[in-house]
């Protein structure tokens, strides 16, 4: 019976948003187009019926709407529905709410072997309704449909950064009620992130990253966590977009969650230096960065500890000679970053000191004054006083004047020479109040 059908030989094609004009829509199917594709549907139940001879015998429910369709076509291309027609009497299909009416428009006129153009509008909502239906029957590439879906993405998507960009939208689209979706999302990171290395082009990457929300992105995160199994260097970028993006609309707890999904451990050394002084980054992901780090460094020393005149044996001992040359080189690096704090601080230390030379010769100076008007005081109290007590008071500052002469010699601070000079003063002072009560 089914052999009749094929003779039949109808066969029609369904033809989606025109790929050529990508940026002007935003949803994947237009009212037209949906349309058309439910009556092609309607037009295939007809010309299988005329064709085999028998009437429609299952029901399928999808958002609100019925479609009266022949179970042979539909069990033959989807396990999911073949369980769900196994029990006795039971006709009635009821779908996953993920997939849309015109997603299972299409996904019938695929069953009843129509031919479904795929276009970056559809390959997602097609692809989950494959995952969802099971219709991945390996014994015909022809009528699998998750197989074609996943040719379409390799061999389109992949390598366009438009096609990438707007199956993104839809993977977001379809987030998180359909987690499989994060699978595909992640795989047009990735896409966006070479493409844009090659010609430069990051914007659709930005934006993809821009509209996501914090469950959406959490969801991708831990795709690509999954995917990416040796090196997360690209992982790490991303989730740093992202926090640039809504650092201020997220709990610590939330970029906790995010940054777990990155493995320190499969980070490249410049972007682990990254991690542990990028702002943006929890404050316990920054911990275990450092850590990382730490070990990292004594692993590679431990290893440039080893004999360097041993012959190497194998792959490994000729990857410690690797890792023992960039350990030396690091080294250098450091000890000169050192060598040129130390050699700065050298020269303000010098200077330093040249301001204090130049400010004690100042104080030289003045102190040197100083002693010159207090020996001329000395001599005029010398020769004004004649009194018994004018001769012992006139017996200090000679003293004095000849203590303060040598001052210099036995290198008295400018303080001892300021109170050296207030006694003698004190003492010159004195002697002209007894000298006056004297006469």
């Amino acid at each position: 019976m089914t052999g009749g059908w094929r003779d039949f030989g109808t066969v029609e094609t369904i033809y989606e948003e025109d790929s050529e004009d990508l940026s002007n829509s935003s949803s994947p199917l237009s009212p037209t187009t949906s349309i058309s594709v439910i009556l092609s549907l309607e037009r295939s139940v007809e010309a299988w019926s005329k064709a085999t001879g028998l009437e429609a015998d299952i029901l399928v429910h999808v958002h609100g709407r019925c479609f009266h369709l022949h179970k042979e076509p539909l069990t033959s291309k989807s396990h999911s529905i073949k369980r769900q027609l196994t029990v006795p009497n039971f006709k009635t299909v009821h779908l996953p709410s993920c997939i849309a009416l015109e997603t299972f428009a299409l996904v019938g006129c695929f069953c009843y072997n129509m031919e479904v153009v795929i276009t970056p509008f559809n390959v997602v909502p097609l692809r989950v309704a494959a995952e969802l239906l099971e219709m991945d029957d390996v014994s015909d590439v022809e009528r699998n449909l998750r197989h074609i879906t996943e040719t379409y993405f390799s061999q389109a998507v992949a390598v366009n950064g438009e096609y990438a960009n707007v199956v993104l939208h839809q993977c977001l689209g379809l987030l998180p009620e359909a987690e499989e979706t994060a699978f595909l999302a992640s795989r047009c990171i990735e896409s966006l992130a070479v493409i844009g290395c090659v010609d430069g082009v990051s914007n659709g990457l930005i934006d993809g990253v821009k509209s996501m929300t914090f469950d959406e992105f959490h969801l991708v995160a831990n795709s690509m966590k999954g995917r990416f199994t040796r090196n997360h260097d690209l992982l790490y970028k991303v989730v740093d977009l992202f926090l640039k993006e809504h650092s201020c609309n997220l709990t610590e707890e939330q970029k906790n969650r995010i940054c777990c999904a990155v493995d320190c451990n499969k980070l490249s050394q410049h972007l682990l230096m990254d991690a542990v002084q990028n702002p943006e980054m929890p404050l316990r992901f920054v911990i275990r960065a450092m850590l990382v780090e730490q070990l990292n460094t004594r692993h590679t020393f431990d290893i440039a500890s080893i004999d360097p005149t041993s012959k190497p044996q194998n792959n490994c001992a000729t990857l410690g000679a690797i890792l023992q040359r960039d350990a030396a080189v690091r080294y250098n690096a450091q000890l000169k970053a050192t060598m040129e704090a130390t050699s700065a601080r050298i020269i303000s230390l010098e200077h330093e000191l040249i301001s204090m030379k130049k400010r004690l010769h100042e104080s030289g100076n003045k102190s040197e004054v100083l002693d010159s008007t207090k020996s001329a005081s000395c001599r005029f109290s010398w020769e004004v006083n004649k009194g018994d007590m004018g001769m012992k008071a006139a017996t200090s500052p000679p003293m004095e004047r000849a203590r303060s002469i040598t001052t210099p010699r036995t290198g008295k601070s400018f303080s001892q020479k300021l109170m050296s000079g207030l006694k003698n003063a004190f003492w010159t002072a004195k002697a002209n109040v007894l000298n006056a009560n004297l006469d």
